[in-house]
């Protein structure tokens, strides 16, 4: 082969042409009033400036214009220069307009684009998305930069309001249930590879509902959700799920209910710091833990007894269930330290499977689906590793999108003032 292959399209747009020049031609004219409004407010800002120097209290003159300012919109670059004083005596320059210009150069606007991208998929590709959606070309490094640095601002209001009410006392704004609603709470989490030799970790997730309504028969669809997402120690994680469940009206519920897949950790928060609230183990879990222990391919009197086991576990009877796993005799010794672990897993969370009898909620979905969209579809893509700090730059991201605030976060940030949720 002694050239590259190259493609024909099978039909072709007659107005293609006049399309992509029309763009062009509007995002060129949208740079030019972009320019002469950055224009205008600098000549404003100019006039009103101090004319008194900030360092020695010299006087200060006009002294020409700044050197070329980029400014990277949704239209494109736009590169200004803007007014400057010049103290007499100290020399010291101030040119008023730059407040206009964010540090990173980069709009609202163009950088809610940027986020939204960056937290759907891997920096690159995000990059080469934006280049060919908007025509705008930005370093791969740069990029990530900002999206850093915009998450920080984001930043984690839960983990602030649990340090001020642990640390100073401050309580956090509250919902009153008045006792109508009852409070169901999620705990689950997603394990995280981790890049090159760091090892792997668990990002934690808390799901809340706080209303359910009728779907059919007698299942319950579960309403007024908000969901929580960060990488951190058992213990702040303890500390910042029950601060927002008192925002969510934990205190003033009709029943506090939690759901969890009966990881020890998750048992023991529940059982230390919320003595009064119903704990319920998700039953997919124990199920699939039975199913994999017995084996899907079991035939005879294996499958006989791994049918019985799930059937005990739909009647919510661990005493039965261990009774009947204990009654198993496996053939292999793997199998055998399988059968033990799932014995004392039972054991641990007996209180939670009979507490479905107490409850209308067995399911899990709901707390499935918000691990898969605060952590799941962006962390634990095939071939991602991350670091806890890269991590970290994505979660506020998936918690406000979760939430429904992406829109009243970003309204806010270009300006807007509106309250509108995304």
């Amino acid at each position: 082969m002694t050239s590259l292959q190259t493609y024909e399209p099978k039909s072709k747009d007659v107005i293609g042409d006049f399309e992509m020049r029309t763009e062009a031609n509007h995002r060129r004219q949208m740079r030019g009033e972009l320019a002469e409004e950055i224009s205008r407010i600098d000549n404003e800002m100019f006039k009103d400036a101090s004319r008194v120097c900030p360092k020695c209290g010299g006087a200060m003159y006009a002294h020409g214009h700044s050197n070329p300012t980029s400014y990277f919109a949704s239209c494109g670059e736009v590169r200004i220069r803007l007014h400057r004083l010049r103290c007499t005596a100290c020399k010291h320059i101030e040119v008023p307009g730059y407040t206009l210009i964010p540090d990173d150069g980069i709009s609202a606007g163009l950088g809610e684009k940027m986020c939204d991208l960056a937290s759907k998929m891997p920096y690159a590709k995000a990059n080469d998305s934006l280049s060919i959606q908007h025509g705008i070309h930005i370093s791969t490094k740069r990029y990530w930069k900002f999206v850093q640095k915009e998450a920080a601002v984001v930043g984690d209001i839960i983990a602030q309001e649990a340090c001020a009410l642990y640390e100073d006392g401050v309580e956090p704004d509250t919902v009153n249930l008045a006792g109508d609603k009852p409070l169901i709470i999620g705990i689950d989490g997603g394990h995280i590879r981790g890049w090159k030799t760091n090892p792997s970790f668990e990002v934690k997730c808390a799901t809340i509902a706080t209303g359910s309504e009728k779907v059919s028969g007698k299942r319950r669809k579960l309403t007024d959700r908000i969901g929580y997402a960060a990488e951190c120690s058992v213990e702040d994680f303890r500390k910042r799920v029950s601060t927002l469940a008192i925002k969510s009206g934990y205190l003033t519920a009709s029943e506090r209910i939690f759901v969890s897949d009966g990881a020890y950790w998750i048992s023991k928060m529940i059982a230390d710091w919320f003595p009064d609230a119903i704990h319920v183990l998700d039953m997919y879990h124990l199920k699939h833990k039975v199913q994999g222990l017995f084996g899907l391919t079991a035939a005879g009197e294996d499958a006989v007894l791994r049918d019985e086991a799930l059937s005990a576990c739909d009647c919510y009877e661990p005493s039965l269930i261990i009774e009947l796993i204990a009654s198993w005799q496996p053939r292999d010794a793997g199998k055998a330290t399988a059968q033990d672990e799932l014995v004392m897993y039972i054991g641990n969370n007996a209180d939670a499977i009979r507490n479905h009898r107490l409850v209308f909620i067995h399911g899990s979905g709901w707390i499935e689906k918000g691990v898969d969209l605060m952590i799941s579809r962006r962390l634990k893509n095939r071939g991602m590793s991350w670091t806890t700090n890269g991590c970290s730059h994505m979660l506020p991201f998936a918690v406000l999108r979760y939430n429904r605030q992406w829109g009243v976060y970003w309204n806010k940030r270009k300006g807007l003032q509106l309250d509108a949720a995304s």
